[in-house]
């Protein structure tokens, strides 16, 4: 098959979405199928991060990328004068058997995808949660319509069916995202300026309200008041990072480490840490937990629907019900304080990746969803490709 993946959120810029598509289009890419990422034309800053090593499918840029603040988080749009006219001549020179959008009724770049579509099948996938969406009750006919557009609707968890039944009658295919077991493996090589004897506490992360680095900062002063033989590493960014930072205070500054935004030595941070810790408010499905889980670590997270359809309370780790610093310290403390409990939560959660979330997995349910649309059966065994270089399909600069 050909296929095409749109997204607004592709490399350089980081997070789980980026994470779902780069690993889709590998995943499928070696089971044989010719892949292409659609995506922005984000201009590279000194912060920024690419995948390492050569591609084997090509990237695709078009218009230019812009940040916008939406449901607690930093979103993208993509923005360029005649990108829908540009999109559609790219889909009639291509012919793609599959053009499959990213938070599909996300503006720009994936709505002017599935209605520029000529492609025998479109397909959906939604990645995010939320209460309510000002968006949908405004404009809920057109939504209605982009929906109808859509041959197959993927879901990466129920927390997202949840959200999207209060607005739309149809039907979804939950379809979890995943994690490279290979990568993020127990056995990483550790960080040596964290290997001192010290317990390390993880938390990764976009600088993002949602996410909950404040009530990180603020457990672990009391951790920190009460087991002295620890320190916080903090992985992410964003243009809140002075005011997280300000929150450290002189007296912590040595034991709380900002990392600063880190992409391919993410499994070395995992593998250094003992407990990993998500306070986050608002997720769909947290790949981040998953990340924890491969690398053989115990989690402590907010008990959300998101999270509570990834992992279970004390067998990988322990949700919290209460979202405050008080209720994450304690049951911080409960795990530092015990290693055979790390211990056992952290082989839990690496089993359970490799039982339901390893990548390739994950890309044999989305590969049989597009062969049922098509009408096709199964494939027989994956073709290897060959690398190729990243396509810059800037237009309009």
């Amino acid at each position: 098959m050909k296929v095409a993946l749109v997204s607004e959120y592709y490399y350089p810029l980081l997070g789980g979405i980026t994470e779902h598509v780069h690993n889709l289009a590998l995943a499928l890419s070696k089971r044989g199928h010719e892949v292409v990422v659609i995506t922005h034309n984000l201009k590279p800053k000194k912060h920024h991060h690419y995948p390492n090593g050569p591609e084997i499918f090509p990237v695709v840029r078009f218009g230019k990328g812009f940040p916008i603040y939406s449901n607690g988080s930093i979103a993208h749009i993509t923005l360029g004068r005649g990108l829908g006219a540009n999109l559609e001549n790219f889909f009639r020179q291509e012919n793609f058997d599959v053009i499959h959008a990213h938070s599909p009724l996300t503006p720009i770049l994936p709505v002017i995808a599935l209605r520029r579509s000529n492609a025998p099948v479109t397909v959906g996938t939604f990645h995010t949660y939320f209460d309510r969406s000002r968006g949908y009750s405004w404009l809920q006919k057109k939504a209605e319509r982009h929906m109808e557009m859509m041959d197959g609707r993927i879901v990466v968890s129920e927390a997202c069916v949840e959200a999207l039944s209060r607005y739309f009658e149809t039907d979804y295919k939950v379809i979890p995202n995943g994690v490279d077991p290979d990568c993020f493996r127990p056995d990483a090589p550790v960080l040596p300026e964290f290997d001192d004897g010290k317990l390390n506490i993880l938390f990764v992360g976009r600088f993002d309200p949602r996410n909950g680095l404040r009530t990180m900062i603020d457990a672990f002063k009391i951790v920190k008041s009460r087991f002295d033989n620890c320190r916080l590493i903090v992985v992410g960014g964003g243009p809140l990072r002075p005011y997280y930072r300000s929150l450290v205070g002189k007296g912590l500054a040595k034991d709380i480490h900002f990392a600063g935004l880190i992409n391919g030595g993410r499994p070395n941070y995992y593998a250094s840490a003992d407990i990993y810790c998500s306070p986050c408010t608002k997720a769909s499905f947290g790949v981040v937990l998953l990340e924890a889980m491969s690398s053989g670590k115990p989690i402590v997270a907010s008990d959300i629907n998101g999270y509570r359809l990834v992992m279970e309370d004390n067998r990988h780790g322990i949700l919290v019900g209460e979202p405050n610093p008080a209720a994450f310290a304690e049951a911080i403390l409960r795990l530092l304080n015990d290693p055979e409990l790390r211990q056992r939560m952290g082989q839990n959660g690496r089993d359970t990746v490799m039982e339901k979330y390893s990548w390739d997995l994950v890309a044999k349910q989305v590969e049989a969803l597009y062969l049922e649309l098509l009408g096709r059966k199964p494939e027989t065994e994956p073709v290897a490709l060959a690398p190729t270089d990243e396509i810059a399909y800037a237009l309009n600069d």
